[in-house]
């Protein structure tokens, strides 16, 4: 039988590569967009559980919102915008997903978080509490799930090259970026679409509650310069 999955933010750059290599290997992908599901409206959120009322065997988090803002220039409509889309309507929707999930199987729910979930940064207040939530998220679902057999991990890209990244970030700052990466470059869709392969396989049966950083080496110390 076809495993199956769904993909919440297959239009984003690294949504769409997941998507192709989900299909790759053989899944049944249920992906949504913000036209299809908008997070920031639970009357989305719940129209799309009605439609959506069955098993996934994997459940995989992309979807985020990024709009760099000073704190204090921040409104409230801000806040709820970024939360519900960043963190809040995934957990609602994970709470009534989760109990349908199969456990007799190698159930997986993977996040797609960000450095800026262990880090901060000038004007990401928003991106970056949202996904500190998300990561204290992903380690006490792990918890919880391990009893039915359901692994939660999430995966922190670094510097990837997608739209978001270059229009939030100059191409001087980009520049500076690159230099203070150990690989040498800006990663890639891809390069986070083959951990979250690698992730949802057997072959990490083993590996959950952890946070899995994709950063070509810049955390590592790599901002330092000689």
């Amino acid at each position: 039988m076809a495993k199956s999955a769904l993909l919440i933010g297959e239009k984003s750059d690294i949504g769409a590569t997941i998507k192709t290599y989900l299909k790759k290997e053989g899944y049944v992908v249920t992906g949504t967009t913000s036209s299809t599901l908008d997070l920031s409206s639970k009357e989305s959120v719940d129209n799309f559980l009605l439609k959506n009322n069955k098993k996934f065997n994997s459940i995989i988090f992309v979807a985020a919102t990024n709009t760099p803002k000073k704190f204090l220039n921040l409104k409230d409509k801000d806040f709820d915008y970024s939360y519900d889309v960043n963190f809040k309507s995934f957990v609602f929707i994970l709470k009534n997903l989760i109990s349908k999930m199969p456990t007799n199987s190698n159930s997986s729910i993977i996040i797609i978080s960000s450095l800026f979930g262990s880090f901060g940064r000038d004007k990401r207040f928003l991106y970056s509490s949202s996904k500190h939530f998300l990561n204290g998220a992903m380690k006490n679902l792990a918890i919880e799930l391990g009893t039915y057999r359901i692994r939660v991990n999430s995966i922190a890209p670094g510097f990837i090259d997608t739209k978001m990244t270059r229009n939030n970030n100059s191409n001087n700052s980009l520049s500076k970026i690159i230099k203070k990466i150990p690989a040498g470059r800006l990663g890639k869709s891809k390069d986070i679409a083959e951990a979250v392969m690698f992730l949802l396989s057997s072959k990490s049966s083993y590996i959950t509650g952890q946070e899995l950083v994709i950063d070509g080496g810049l955390t590592a110390g790599g901002f330092w310069e000689d």
